[in-house]
């Protein structure tokens, strides 16, 4: 069985969009509590604290034995009391570019663990970074990491200049600009952090090539596709690969029994993902300013028939599985009206069909908090949607295979422990009180 087959669908995300979630809501559910009857050694009681169900927080216990949460006994041998606490599973970032090698390994985990960011899903990082420290993106007092690796894209394309001009050690957007010509002649990253193809041979070639480090998924960038005839917006805010390469590229990700994420930048980029049926769409359409400063390479003026989803798009997205990925730290910015007019739309349709959407940062050094809470504040969600949604949903896109977004028996023993009542005051979720991964406090 493929992951692709594996992923929850959007019907079941939104079944518990709609009502709380509880073990025996899984088809493994029996498997989970046969292996809890075999599990030896002490058993740790969580007493005192309310426990977030997807709708509200309820007061009971949780009790874990080694990683997994168990049936709680009367005379657990240890009692841990979180009077007057807040939990949850522990929030998921599905976009970050976090985690992509050994200098900064120990900064990102340390945000991950203060935000109660414990499960990620890297969106494009160097091949050979990842590799390095690929043993330490799991367990005890790690985050959890799916990555893709490095991306596919297209000649002359995004994320080739980002990745070229640190090879350079440019890191001003200023120096940037100023050295466009050497970063662009640049290639010490190509078949590493992205991967350039124009035929359905280098499809087979560079995946290939990829595919012999075992991403965990796999990451393809389109830019305006519907432009890309025209070579229009390269080293800009267009190229990406050929959109008729996407169904090549779509075959042999499943064939490898992978699920594939696109990147987009237009509502023609959002329906070629659907016509491949790809798993996840890393962002919705226009959903970043690129207006705000002419000078920029990256320069681009919207429209809303580039950027406005229909009844039908979210309804495709729908019947074909495909997650939605909210940039959160975009809702922190003071954006044109019309863009955030248009995600607006574009979340209410995609809702409204049943599409299952996840929460993520892709701003490399921000947390998920602060962009959370914003979106809050600004009315993007109601607290408990979007607790739901970062809590339990997203970690059950990171890993569809694994037992994470929940808190009953058979789930992972990991959740997080707020001070306050998020559902009352969502900045709550700034203050945790306690964290427990994988059975171990941290």
């Amino acid at each position: 069985m493929t992951l692709k087959l594996m992923a929850l669908t959007a019907s079941s995300l939104l079944a518990s969009a709609c009502a709380p979630y509880t073990a025996t809501d899984d088809p493994n559910f029996v498997e989970a509590v046969a292996e809890e009857s075999l599990i030896e050694g002490p058993v740790t009681a969580f007493t005192g604290a309310r426990v977030f169900d997807g709708r509200r927080f309820v007061s009971r216990n949780i009790c874990v034995a080694g990683k997994q949460i168990v049936r709680c006994t009367d005379r657990p041998d240890q009692t841990i009391d979180l009077e007057g606490s807040f939990i949850t599973s522990p929030f998921g970032d599905a976009h970050t570019h976090h985690f992509d090698g050994p200098f900064t390994l120990g900064w990102h985990r340390t945000m991950g663990i203060e935000s109660g960011a414990f499960y990620a899903m890297t969106m494009t990082a160097p091949t050979s970074g990842v590799l390095e420290i690929r043993d330490r993106l799991r367990g005890p007092g790690n985050i959890d990491v799916a990555t893709s690796l490095g991306g596919l894209t297209g000649p002359e394309s995004h994320p080739a200049e980002i990745y070229e001009a640190l090879a350079l050690n440019i890191r001003s957007y200023e120096e940037q600009v100023a050295r466009a010509n050497e970063i662009h002649a640049g290639s010490r990253y190509a078949d590493n952090a992205y991967y350039v193809v124009e035929s359905e041979e280098d499809v087979t070639r560079k995946l290939a090539l990829l595919l012999s480090n075992e991403p965990d998924h796999v990451k393809v960038y389109l830019r305006h596709s519907e432009r890309y005839a025209e070579g229009w917006g390269k080293w800009g805010p267009g190229g990406g690969v050929d959109p008729g390469l996407l169904p090549a590229i779509a075959r042999l990700t499943e064939e490898a029994g992978l699920r594939l994420a696109v990147a987009v930048s237009s509502v023609d980029d959002f329906r070629a993902s659907l016509s491949v049926q790809a798993d996840i769409v890393t962002h919705l359409p226009c959903y970043q300013d690129t207006e705000s400063d002419p000078s920029s390479i990256y320069y681009d003026v919207s429209t809303a028939d580039e950027c406005l989803l229909s009844t039908a798009d979210a309804e495709t997205a729908a019947r074909v599985g495909a997650v939605g990925t909210l940039i959160t730290t975009e809702w922190q910015k003071n954006r044109p009206a019309k863009i955030v007019d248009w995600e607006r739309q574009n979340v209410a349709k995609l809702r409204a069909a049943g599409a299952t959407l996840v929460v993520a940062t892709n701003a490399y050094g921000s947390m998920l908090t602060e962009g959370l809470v914003a979106g809050v504040e600004k009315g993007f969600f109601k607290p408990s949607d979007m607790l739901r949604m970062a809590t339990m949903d997203t970690p059950r896109v990171i890993f569809p295979d694994r037992r994470v977004g929940c808190l009953d028996v058979g789930c992972e023993a990991s959740f997080i422990a707020f001070a306050g009542n998020p559902l009352e005051d969502f900045s709550a979720i700034r203050a945790i009180r306690y964290r427990v991964k994988d059975g171990q406090s941290l």
